[in-house]
């Protein structure tokens, strides 16, 4: 469970939402809505522990984030950031097998490696460098190395970048099946992706307001005007 008490999104000394009271638990899947410049990729940032927030704001089990260590952190939330560049020259196996980092193995467990590229369609891309890869076949790599840290919440931004519409629905539909064990939190601006596979959805809207609970209730009518209009 990640939970946020009276949470703030700032960024350069810019407060976007203060009072953010949302709950992710495990078995859910959250869509993240809301229009650019509204702090989406900087609550993801914080929520992970990657910016700094206010004290005891983000509990993940009950416990502040400011407790937990980095290694530990890493064993619980795994993080697919917006834009990742490779710089290093290692095959896909080897960098989805990296996923593997924070729980320290004595010996890389090169099956578990090879089970994730299978799951996600890309094993013919096992023995491929990272800098020959498109943009489409770079982001299923992150995806994969990504769901290989093993963590129980699986926090995504812009998932679906650069990737083709059928391999979208493919992906989606395996998020939502990974989401009964595990809790998914993916920042999407597809409103047709998250109505169709989240069941939960936070919106941030102007002024600072946000509308979070399921999908069914939150995502009617009037509030999405709201999501466009304000």
């Amino acid at each position: 469970m990640i939970e946020l008490r009276d949470f703030s999104i700032a960024r350069d000394g810019k407060q976007f939402f203060t009072g953010l009271n949302v709950r992710f638990d495990s078995g859910q899947f959250w869509g993240v809505l809301g229009r650019n410049g509204l702090g989406k990729t900087t609550l993801l940032n914080q929520i992970t522990g990657l910016l700094p927030t206010k004290t005891q704001a983000v509990f993940v089990n009950d416990v502040p984030m400011e407790a937990i260590g980095i290694r530990q952190r890493a064993q619980l939330i795994s993080y697919l950031l917006q834009i990742q560049e490779p710089c290093l020259d290692f095959t896909v196996l080897q960098a989805v097998a990296m996923g593997q980092f924070a729980w320290q193995p004595r010996q890389t467990d090169w099956q578990q490696a090879h089970q994730w590229l299978n799951q996600l369609n890309i094993h013919h891309l096992a023995d491929r460098s990272l800098l020959q890869l498109s943009g489409g076949e770079r982001r299923k790599v992150e995806l994969a190395t990504c769901l290989a840290q093993n963590s129980p919440h699986l926090v995504l931004d812009e998932p679906l970048n650069h990737l083709d519409m059928v391999y979208q629905k493919f992906l989606l539909e395996r998020l939502k099946r990974w989401s009964e064990q595990q809790s998914v939190i993916m920042v999407c601006h597809d409103l047709a992706a998250i109505q169709s596979h989240c069941t939960h959805v936070l919106l941030l809207l102007a002024d600072g307001c946000y509308l979070a609970g399921e999908s069914a209730t939150i995502l009617n009518d009037k509030n999405l005007q709201r999501l466009f209009d304000d």
